[in-house]
């Protein structure tokens, strides 16, 4: 009996001890995915640049619908775009990757508590002198979207406040060019839906 009960006890003991174990990886992994914030330097909830259709479909589920970009006259650009819940995610002509993600979801914010819906004088407190005008979208001395670190841009046709936020390549060579990473991703996180306050 004695044999018997002490099995019993290193059974039970031996239970417990793997679902502490199970709990705490959760509990660590739930802690790590709480600390990363939805958007950064390399992604916009969770999508990076550079994946395929299949990958970012995986990765975002099932997206609403995939349409053509257009320029403001309605031509097509030649970009092509999957629109996912929070996140839409951008093609350049004739690529298979995924080259702009950008997001409208007031809920994602940046690690200083920055995104879609933040007021532009809460962007400036945050980020001072590391928010820069984009040279493509400031016209007559009115900046419609801002740059944060090299792959970021803030932009805002009302001046008020982030109407959306984009993820763009910075490491580019053509990045400071019209037709490079920067103009596009201005182009299009200004083209994007637009988080309202309301």
């Amino acid at each position: 009996m004695c044999a018997m009960g002490a099995a019993r006890v290193r059974n039970v003991l031996t239970r417990i001890v793997t679902a502490a174990a199970c709990l705490a990886i959760v509990a660590f992994a739930t802690a790590a995915d709480a600390r990363t914030p939805p958007i950064t330097q390399t992604s916009i909830g969770g999508a990076k640049l550079g994946l395929s259709a299949s990958a970012y479909k995986r990765l975002l589920g099932k997206p609403n619908f995939k349409l053509p970009l257009n320029d403001p006259a309605g031509k097509p650009t030649g970009w092509s775009r999957l629109v996912f819940l929070n996140v839409t995610v951008y093609f350049p002509p004739r690529k298979t990757r995924g080259a702009v993600v950008t997001t409208w979801a007031r809920s994602y914010k940046t690690a200083a508590g920055m995104g879609p819906c933040s007021t532009l004088t809460d962007l400036r407190l945050a980020y001072g002198n590391r928010l820069k005008p984009s040279k493509f979208n400031t016209q007559h001395g009115v900046v419609f979207a801002y740059t944060l670190g090299k792959n970021l841009i803030f932009a805002s046709n009302n001046k008020s406040y982030v109407e959306a936020v984009g993820l763009y390549n910075g490491s580019d060579p053509n990045v400071g060019k019209p037709g490079g990473s920067l103009s596009w991703a201005g182009y299009i996180t200004l083209s994007e839906r637009a988080c309202h306050r309301d």
